[in-house]
């Protein structure tokens, strides 16, 4: 078939894993993004990264942006601690890892990464800066035999052989695509804030900077999670060393706090509860914990007081996608789900790498189009949903998560 040139709506984690697959292919691309930056508003700071992220990363980036990964990834022992609400350690829980079919193949060990979303975003927009437009919404698309056209609010248009809904959990696409894959309320809000590394170091456990996750909770599920990332090499010294001229901005260590549960323990959860100010938030994340003892309530209100901010969780409803055609979904778009499992983010990337080795076949010629996203829906579906469910069920029981209905 003549070239392909794919249009994708959505720039998060999962769309910029495509978009780099296609370009490594030779493919043509577009990537369109409402928001008006990179930065435009905030989307959490630490991400737990297992295989399948890990070696989608390793498989679609070039091998100068694959070092940047590697040396700005910090690699942690596979546990999930356990706290008492004092701070003190109760058990650390192996973590297992589910892997897909990604290269390379991973015969060894679980691999797990704690890495900060903001540094892997920059990483995967690298070399995509001429094809990614920001401050577009998607308003609807027109799908034909020959192609898709997309027409945003602003009045513009953007035509491909396929567009790839990566639009998040408000998907436009979805919307249009599959309207009768649902998204219902968690049930979950949650505060997120951070700490600087040395305000943290000295009062959080030690397998808090060494583990994926550690994490305490009440008799009323009310939680409080920490996280650490810490950087073997500084972004700005990965990219000096391996990718020169990319765009990077540095950070610093540091331990991510996240105080949630049920909304009814949350005062005013409403529209002028999320207009807070940052330090508002931190101040109502401190009360929650105000029955713990000190230690917690410390912690938190030794946060950034301009980091915190408020999530809503909502989940996915495992449905049918229906016939393929030549427009598709991928990550929260289509299977969104609560965080309970760290794997939103490993499971997005996975759908990029696995979208875009489709789509490889598919411009070399080997299948058609339809038969190619027919075994990337078919597979995606099944193991995305598969994630949806079983993190509603640990949401059940560790948060008091809604159940799905």
């Amino acid at each position: 078939m003549p070239e392909l040139k794919v249009v994708i709506v959505g720039a998060g984690l999962g769309g910029l894993t495509l978009a780099q697959s296609l370009r490594g292919n030779g493919i043509g691309v577009e990537l369109f993004e409402r928001d008006a930056s990179p930065w435009d508003r905030p989307q959490g700071y630490r991400l737990h990264l297992d295989g399948d992220a890990i070696n989608a990363a390793r498989e679609v980036l070039p091998p100068e942006l694959r070092a940047v990964f590697e040396a700005t990834a910090d690699y942690t022992e596979p546990f999930t601690t356990i706290l008492k609400t004092d701070l003190s350690v109760i058990k650390r829980l192996p973590t297992q890892d589910e892997l897909g079919d990604v290269w390379p193949s991973h015969d060894g060990p679980p691999i797990h990464a704690n890495v900060d979303r903001a540094t892997l975003r920059q990483i995967l927009l690298a070399g995509l800066e001429g094809a990614l437009h920001f401050g577009k919404m998607l308003e609807r698309y027109e799908s034909t035999a020959d192609g898709v056209t997309a027409y945003f609010t602003d009045g513009s248009t953007a035509r491909g052989d396929i567009l790839v809904g990566a639009d998040g959990i408000r998907s436009a696409v979805r919307r249009q695509r599959a309207p009768q894959c649902e998204t219902v309320d968690a049930g979950i809000t949650a505060i997120y804030g951070r700490l600087p590394m040395a305000t943290a170091e000295p009062l959080v456990p030690a397998e808090t900077l060494t583990d994926i996750f550690t994490i305490a909770s009440d008799d009323r599920k009310v939680f409080l999670g920490l996280g650490s990332v810490r950087f073997p090499a500084s972004p700005a010294q990965a990219v000096e060393r391996f990718a020169p001229g990319t765009a990077m901005r540095d950070q610093d260590n540091y331990v991510v706090c996240i105080v949630g549960g049920r909304h009814e323990f949350f005062p005013d959860v409403d529209s002028a509860m999320r207009a807070r100010s940052a330090e508002e938030l931190r101040g109502i994340a401190v009360g929650m914990l105000s029955d713990w003892p000190d230690a917690a309530a410390d912690l938190v209100r030794s946060g950034d007081p301009a980091s915190f901010f408020l999530v809503e969780m909502y989940t996915s409803v495992p449905a049918t996608l229906g016939t393929p055609a030549n427009v598709t979904l991928l990550g929260d778009a289509i299977h969104a789900m609560t965080p309970t499992l760290g794997r939103g983010a490993n499971v997005a990337m996975r759908d990029g790498a696995l979208l875009g080795r489709e789509l490889k076949k598919v411009a070399d010629g080997q299948i058609p189009l339809a038969e190619g996203l027919a075994a990337y829906e078919r597979d995606m579906t099944a193991y995305g949903f598969s994630v949806v469910r079983e993190a509603a069920l640990i949401g059940e029981q560790r948060m008091a998560q809604n159940p799905l209905p």
